[in-house]
């Protein structure tokens, strides 16, 4: 909905007899006009000059016909024409510039026009035209930022639908799409699955998702990988063809579901094989870890955390207990009646290597999965009992 411009309750009329004058030579004006407004703007270049003369022609008339007879003006057709100049590509800056380049020469037209009598009012009467140009200039500020956000939307959508056909099946719509976003079909590529607020390296053409930002990076050969910093990231594996972006992508999103929310960090496929392994079957995970734990995990909440924490600090000291017991602040005796606590309500002991390794993965999903409750904003505990994984 666009605001006209009101003319003044009692406009001059030597004024505007002077702008009725004016307005009999609008075509003549607005030649010279478009003259001097190309000359001034080196960035209107792009404009057809039969545009730009064409909204000289109607910008002088409005103006004129607005100064002689009173009229409210609309500024839709400014409005039109930035709309338009924005789709072109023409900074704003430019725009706004023509239009006070187009207020120059009106007044100048004026000062030429005017008889030696009309001077005094002309001076008077001068601040109807800047503040029409300061009218003009909030109407094309906010109709070039709509524009814009409609061309920047425009742009994401088709850019989105280019990186799905990556995923697909088909080659010829997988090479068309990369040519569209500027990746080879060959060389070195990562993918990246990232969380919504970090920030991708330059370079990387980018999918944004509601809950996370996926990636695919292309680089030279002998070009390391950027630093990745401000929030989670899932790095594939290296791979040389840009039809293996989906299977690439497949494994950057397991690499980012190894980091728990609320942790920064870069993890790379295979960095962490069994928080990726947890991740790559969370329901799986949750219904084995309950089997194996499942005792323990009935225990009143103290005592449960209590042998989880001991359990954790033993195996992060690579089955010390005496460092184990420094660092939960106990006597190792009490790290040693703990581990005998776990074994018997699991019937697993943790000096046996098939067992240990049982246990340290349910340890794992148990504390991979607490972080999802405890970090992740919007869910609560309640909301993650309804899973698969019901002790907590």
């Amino acid at each position: 909905m666009t605001e006209p411009i009101v003319p003044p309750s009692s406009a001059e009329p030597r004024f505007a007899a002077l702008s009725a004058r004016l307005l009999d030579r609008t075509d003549e004006l607005a030649e010279e006009l478009a003259r001097r407004v190309r000359a001034a703007e080196a960035d209107l270049a792009v404009v057809p000059p039969e545009d730009l003369a064409a909204v000289c022609a109607e910008q002088l008339r409005m103006t004129l016909t607005h100064l002689a007879d009173g009229s409210a003006m609309s500024t839709e057709s400014t409005q039109a024409n930035a709309r338009r100049r924005a789709h072109r590509g023409v900074p704003l800056a430019a725009l706004l510039h023509s239009y006070r380049v187009g207020t120059q020469f009106l007044w100048e037209s004026f000062v030429a026009e005017a008889g030696v009598a009309e001077h005094a009012v002309l001076i008077e009467s001068a601040s109807e035209l800047w503040l029409g140009l300061e009218q003009l200039s909030e109407a094309i500020r906010t109709a070039y930022r709509e524009a814009e956000a409609e061309r920047d939307l425009r742009a994401r959508l088709d850019r989105d639908l280019l990186f799905d056909a990556l995923l697909g099946t088909d080659p010829v719509r997988i090479r068309e799409s990369a040519d569209a976003l500027g990746l080879p079909t060959r060389g070195r590529f990562h993918a990246i699955a990232a969380e919504v607020t970090a920030e991708l390296p330059p370079g990387a053409v980018w999918r944004h998702l509601p809950t996370e930002r996926l990636a695919v990076l292309s680089l030279p050969d002998a070009t390391p990988f950027p630093p990745l910093q401000g929030g989670r990231f899932g790095v594939s594996p290296a791979y040389d063809q840009i039809s293996q972006t989906a299977s690439a992508l497949r494994l950057a999103r397991l690499a980012l579901a190894a980091v728990p929310p609320g942790d920064e960090g870069v993890s790379t496929y295979g960095d962490r094989p069994v928080a990726t392994l947890i991740a790559s079957s969370p329901e799986t995970a949750d219904d084995l870890a309950r089997r194996v734990l499942g005792r323990l995990l009935a225990l009143p909440a103290g005592d449960r955390d209590t042998l989880l924490a001991t359990a954790h600090a033993w195996f992060a000291m690579g089955g010390s207990t005496g460092r184990a017991a420094e660092i939960l602040f106990c006597h190792r005796n009490t790290v040693r009646y703990r581990l005998g606590r776990l074994e018997t309500l699991t019937g697993r002991s943790v000096h046996h290597p098939r067992e240990a390794a049982e246990l340290f993965l349910a340890l794992e999903t148990v504390r991979l999965r607490a972080a999802i409750i405890n970090r992740s904003p919007g869910m609560s505990t309640s909301t993650y009992q309804n899973s698969a994984l019901t002790w907590a």
